[in-house]
């Protein structure tokens, strides 16, 4: 093999690992992205559902002391 052709080759390896490295950074960051929605859609939709709960109760008390009169 020439020189040339062993300097070729060595530049496409190189040139391999960095894209299988960018490529790796890019699934992990899009992991911990999806994490993150997905723990921040959880904290919201708990958050809906304790409101919604606080509100039926409410209407229920109102119910109740409407039904007493």
């Amino acid at each position: 093999m020439e020189k040339s052709e062993e300097h070729e080759q060595r530049e496409c390896e190189e040139e391999k690992d960095q894209i299988r490295t960018e490529y790796q950074e890019v699934l992990e960051n899009s992991v911990a992205f999806e994490k993150r929605i997905r723990s921040q859609w959880r904290e919201k939709s708990k958050q809906k559902d304790e409101r919604i709960s606080a509100l039926e109760a409410r209407v229920e008390e109102l119910e109740q002391r409407l039904a007493e009169d």
